[in-house]
């Protein structure tokens, strides 16, 4: 389920930092883990980040799903006992 559309700018930063946090822990993580040069991290992040980008967005609608208030969550207008209402 995607989110509702007033999330969606929120919802297109919040991919947008996603995925830049995973191309510069990929690329950090190839340059020093495995010793490639900085420019071939880089590239390589970014080809990593296209199907990542897939596996990241469930992840941000969990996000923005969770920022929506529960309709069963509603006050039911009930005392709350021994509060001296």
């Amino acid at each position: 389920m995607h989110a509702p559309a007033r999330h969606r700018l929120l919802r297109s930063s919040l991919v947008l930092l996603v995925l830049a946090d995973l191309v510069l822990l990929t690329s950090f993580v190839l340059n020093q883990w495995f010793e490639v040069s900085t420019w071939q991290a880089w590239g390589l992040a970014a080809l990593f980040a296209v199907p990542l980008a897939m596996l990241a967005m469930p992840l941000v609608n969990a996000v923005l799903a969770s920022l929506d208030p529960d309709p069963s969550d509603a006050f039911s207008g009930d005392k709350i006992p021994g509060v001296g209402q």
